[in-house]
């Protein structure tokens, strides 16, 4: 198993290597939701828009919290953090705005696109930054974090939610096999 990477220490190391990486990591959802078309086109819309738990959001409202992040959070994080000289961000529940929105009353492949938009803009903001711009800093709850470092956290965010629909997918028992998921 691989070591996690300490963002802090990679990018006093090579922060040139360690942006492209994020951004490649960022930029992966994009390329993935073409795949994820095919396997989630074939899943029941009831295991799409159906709660597993009343307060766990569905499969739809799980693609669309990356939606929503994607445009509505991140970009304007990003620009006060560029933009402003000591930007705070205020913590965000992109769960309740969410479960407000009408995700579950969308056809799949409309939010699949929205997904992949709001996605590829987050990616274009990125690349189009400078170096230096990813060494600005904003605070979050009273701690101090890198451009680097929220882009890092967006990879986790991603890895959760997509792991959460993995294991709802293979929960569906679309195919024959009955392996349980790599952890």
């Amino acid at each position: 198993m691989s070591e996690v990477t300490n963002v802090e220490e990679a990018r006093a190391e090579d922060p040139e290597a360690l942006r492209d990486a994020l951004l490649d990591q960022v930029a992966y959802l994009v390329d993935e939701i073409e795949a994820l078309r095919t396997v989630v086109g074939d899943v029941p819309e009831q295991i799409k828009s159906g709660r597993p738990a009343a307060d766990v959001l569905t499969m739809k409202e799980l693609y669309g919290a990356i939606a929503t992040l994607d445009a509505k959070v991140r970009r304007p994080r990003i620009a006060r953090i560029v933009d402003e000289d000591e930007p705070t961000l205020t913590p965000v529940d992109p769960e309740a705005e969410v479960r407000e929105a009408d995700w579950n009353e969308q056809e799949m492949d409309a939010i699949l696109d929205r997904v992949k938009e709001a996605r590829q803009g987050l990616v274009d903001v990125l690349k189009d930054l400078p170096l230096e711009a990813w060494h600005r800093t904003a605070t979050i709850e009273e701690e101090s974090v890198t451009l680097f470092t929220l882009v890092h956290r967006i990879t986790q965010a991603d890895a959760e939610r997509l792991r959460d629909l993995g294991y709802r997918l293979h929960g569906a028992h679309l195919s024959e096999r009955d392996e349980p998921l790599p952890t």
